[in-house]
């Protein structure tokens, strides 16, 4: 059974990957940016100073691959932003053409991209500041702030039930084929290896514990895996240094360990999420942890 966000996701998708043989209609900003219309609405309402504009956005490096998306980085796949705080970015120019409904693609590097819509201190660790994307848009709505407080009550009701819907159908799964799960505030967690010899090593780093590990998503989406083959280290004694997951993990299990859990989002990074790993609000994660 299909969730209604996983539902929208195949029909954007559906859409993107049809834009190539759909083109409605061709104009250029003033600004030159070519904006081809695969969708063209009817609307015509230009009230947009003051509002809140809520987009679906798939952006793609040269080679096809997702660098950014909203299913990934927005609150149950929707991304928000005060109108008049793009107005003076190149992104100007091509919300002016747009309205509710319309849906678009174009080209822009990704340093305009990202300084554009997120500020110039924002930026993926794996993008090139002078990468050329292409960029697929749908305007959703522009809200005004009272709406906009209705609409993201709506988007967060979504994700709290889908992340619940993922979480029951992976434990469930686990518990048919899995003995001896640890249990604690949410968590499921098994250990799938030991090795001895890690018990008597002494970190070079007092009071830390070093952690190596990979996340993905309960949809099988690798999103980050520790560099190099080396552990990181963080300081047990310090607050913030680990995530309330990876303390629980850490408390439960010995070094040596080598572990594979499910956590729910309010153990890792909660409704913010985090965008630079493009983990999306109330997102569960699998980790695989191995404790040195």
């Amino acid at each position: 059974m299909l969730s209604r966000i996983r539902y929208l996701f195949l029909i954007f998708l559906l859409t993107v990957f049809s834009c190539q043989n759909k083109k409605i209609s061709v104009i250029t900003t003033e600004n030159g940016y070519e904006l081809i219309f695969h969708e063209l609405s009817d609307s015509k309402v230009s009230n947009k100073n003051g509002r809140i504009i809520n987009v679906r956005i798939l952006a793609e490096d040269v080679d096809g691959k997702i660098v950014f998306s909203s299913f990934n980085n927005g609150l149950s796949g929707v991304s928000s932003f005060y109108y008049d705080s793009i107005s003076n970015s190149p992104f100007e120019q091509i919300l002016k053409n747009l309205y509710v409904g319309d849906s678009i693609s174009f080209e822009m590097s990704s340093s305009t991209f990202y300084g554009s819509l997120f500020g110039d201190k924002i930026k993926l660790h794996n993008i090139s500041t002078d990468e050329k994307l292409k960029v697929y848009l749908k305007v959703l709505n522009y809200n005004s702030s009272e709406d906009q407080l209705i609409f993201i009550n709506k988007l967060k009701k979504n994700a709290i039930e889908e992340e619940e819907y993922f979480l029951n159908k992976e434990k469930e799964k686990w518990s048919k084929n899995y003995l001896k799960i640890i249990k604690k505030k949410g968590i499921y967690a098994i250990k799938i290896a030991s090795t001895e010899s890690y018990s008597d090593i002494v970190d070079t780093i007092e009071n830390s514990v070093g952690l190596y590990y990979s996340i993905r998503d309960l949809k099988g989406r690798y999103l980050y895996k520790s560099p190099n083959f080396m552990p990181e280290y963080y300081e047990t004694q310090v607050d913030g240094q680990l995530l309330d997951g990876f303390k629980i993990l850490v408390n439960n299990f010995q070094k040596g360990d080598s572990v594979l859990a499910i956590i729910p989002s309010k153990l890792m990074f909660g409704e913010r999420g985090s965008f630079v790993n493009q983990i999306p609000p109330f997102c569960p994660l699998m980790i695989n942890l191995r404790i040195h």
